[in-house]
């Protein structure tokens, strides 16, 4: 998953620089495709505002705000007297409209609490568990940004601390249940490579390494030292000259001996590993230094099987085509210097080719659009928008050609699987409900579709399953059921330019929390 871009976050008692130039032309700059006409919602704690289309998504939305501050009120042991502004979008690309920020939001982007007037403001992608995360997480921001401003109150001139990227942020994930796999996976290959900063390497950090990282130290800080710590530093940070002395006086352990334990605690951790797992590097071949989302596949012009992807190596994201002894690569559509391919959303869709025929989704002006791109001509062949879909995710060919396949969220934040019928355009509801429907695929004789989906009494935990769909029925049934993440499920094939699926194939997460545990801690709320 992309990470969070930190911005206006003052509880590291840090501002980008650039931010006090453009602090006074917020959104002047910005496109508005639609007027939203606000509405509010007044909860103990938070006036919650949102537009009518989302208006079921913003009353659970402020139900997990007021869960939230009542857990942080007791974590902090504060509660901050101004209310908070929370500003809810039932997409990214509603958000990206926001006059909060003075940029257009990257789709890195899942919330940000600002530094001026405190408001919270997070889009919704169809995951629940996903914006239940990144809820709690703004709110530990808020409540730290509270804090500090009442101990500078408290001890003006004396508060001359300032806290770094990794604690805040870190913070932010360990209260709001962070660390998923792909967290793990990371932290195992800097430690297991020997890449583990020290805590001082890593207070002038600014990168998004800060999220796992900071968040797992102080997961460990809480399992070592005791959770109550957070709460006497904040209380007592006006005692100290800087965050090392603020460390050893706090935690009673100099902040060089803190790296030397949580360094060795990690190393404990994660060199047993490589007993167990085989390294990639000893087993495959190296083709592409940065392939996001690959498909295999046949070109009708000579007999050497190729593969698709998405890559940023030349700072712009383009799709390429290269054969399968990585040699022979070709660029076949700039992305991100048109209006029609502004993106490509490369880590949450995925393309698909059929008769030399790509179709992928792409934002085109202010939602999505499917494109159908000929590989032979290099010219566009088809594009379709469809007013009640703002965003397109992951479409996929039918067996005969004559139909896709794709995952849409409406503008009311709804998450379902539509089908497009070929050349006309018709398109098909084939799921209707509050689950997040992902990454759909044909069965290969045409009559069925397998996704992936939130739809099972764990995935208010964030776990995700494997289903299939009837296109004749529209019934489904289960294929996995489990405390885990299945996604992006695809038939495969003995040859990939055949029809014929020898199995089913598919990337499996499986979560370093136990099940159950986020429902009774409010879930995650990421970034």
């Amino acid at each position: 998953m992309a990470r969070r871009v930190f911005f206006l976050i003052a509880a590291t008692c840090f501002v980008a620089p650039t931010a006090s130039a453009q602090i006074n032309v917020f959104g002047q700059n910005k496109i508005h495709y639609r007027d939203f006409e606000w509405q509010v919602l007044r909860g103990e704690h938070v006036d919650l505002y949102y537009y009518p289309e989302e208006d079921e998504l913003a009353r659970l939305a402020l139900v997990y705000a007021e869960e939230s501050f009542d857990t942080l009120e007791v974590k902090f042991g504060h509660s901050p007297r101004r209310r908070i502004p929370m500003i809810i979008y039932a997409s990214h690309a509603d958000f990206e409209q926001t006059n909060i920020l003075p940029f257009v939001p990257p789709e890195g982007i899942l919330g940000v609490t600002e530094f001026l007037k405190r408001r919270v403001a997070l889009p919704f992608n169809g995951n629940y568990a996903q914006f239940r995360h990144t809820l709690r997480h703004e709110l530990v921001h808020f409540f730290q940004l509270s804090i500090l401003s009442e101990t500078r109150r408290r001890h003006p001139r004396r508060v001359r601390v300032r806290l770094p990227l990794w604690w805040s942020e870190g913070l932010a994930e360990h209260w709001s249940e962070g660390e998923d796999t792909i967290d793990e996976m990371f932290l195992r290959t800097i430690t297991i490579e020997g890449l583990l900063p020290s805590i001082e390497r890593l207070n002038f950090v600014r990168s998004n390494v800060v999220y796992p990282l900071g968040g797992s130290i102080h997961n460990w800080l809480a399992d070592r030292f005791g959770d109550w710590r957070v709460q006497v530093m904040y209380r007592d940070l006006w005692k100290y000259r800087d965050f090392a002395a603020a460390i050893q006086g706090i935690y009673g352990v100099s902040i060089d001996d803190l790296s030397r334990q949580f360094q060795f605690y990690f190393r404990q951790k994660y060199f047993p590993s490589i007993n167990e797992r085989t390294p990639v590097a000893t087993t495959a071949t190296r083709l592409e230094d940065f392939a996001i989302k690959p498909v295999a596949y046949r070109s009708a012009r000579d007999s050497i099987t190729r593969f698709l992807f998405m890559s940023p190596s030349t700072g712009y994201m383009n799709i390429y085509s290269m054969d399968w002894y990585g040699e022979n690569r070709e660029t076949v559509i700039r992305g991100e210097r048109s209006a029609e391919f502004e993106s490509f959303h490369p880590f949450a869709s995925r393309l698909d080719v059929r008769d030399d025929v790509v179709v992928l989704s792409s934002k085109y002006m202010e939602r999505d659009a499917l494109f159908f791109w000929d590989m032979n001509t290099g010219e566009m062949v088809g594009r379709y928008q469809f007013l009640n879909l703002v965003s397109m995710r992951s479409p996929s060919w039918s067996p005969d050609g004559t139909a896709v396949v794709f995952s849409g969220l409406t503008v009311g934040g709804y998450s379902d699987l539509y089908l497009l019928r070929l050349p006309a355009g018709d398109l098909d509801q084939l799921t209707s409900d509050r689950f997040e429907d992902l990454d759909p695929s044909f069965s290969p004789d045409g009559n069925s579709i397998v996704f992936a989906s939130d739809r099972t009494p764990l995935g208010a935990s964030g776990a995700k399953n494997l289903f299939i769909l009837d296109l004749e029925t529209l019934e489904t049934r289960y294929v996995t059921y489990g405390a885990w993440v299945d996604q992006t499920p695809r038939p495969s094939y003995r040859k990939p330019w055949e029809r014929r699926a020898s199995a089913l194939c598919w990337l499996r997460e499986r979560p370093s929390w136990p099940v159950g545990r986020k429902n009774q801690s409010h879930r995650r709320t990421r970034r």
